[in-house]
């Protein structure tokens, strides 16, 4: 009986500890490692990186604009 009810205690800690990480954005920058694996040199990395970070803001600038927009 002891031994069940510690299994269910450690596996809801590890469970709330993994929704924790989740909505704590730690498994968010897969895409760095992805690019990692496809471009070879730094150049390349830092490049690949520079292009998410102009996608991203291009994304934000359209939400603004979008909502720019429904606001006229």
């Amino acid at each position: 009986m002891l031994e069940l009810g510690v299994g269910i205690v450690v596996s809801f800690s590890l469970l709330a500890l993994f929704i924790w990480a989740a909505r704590g954005g730690q498994f968010d920058d897969s895409q760095k490692m992805m690019d990692g694996l496809l471009f070879d040199s730094e150049e390349d990395l830092r490049a690949a990186v520079e292009k998410e970070k102009k996608i991203k803001m291009m994304r934000e600038k359209k939400i603004t604009d979008e909502e720019v927009i429904k606001g006229k």
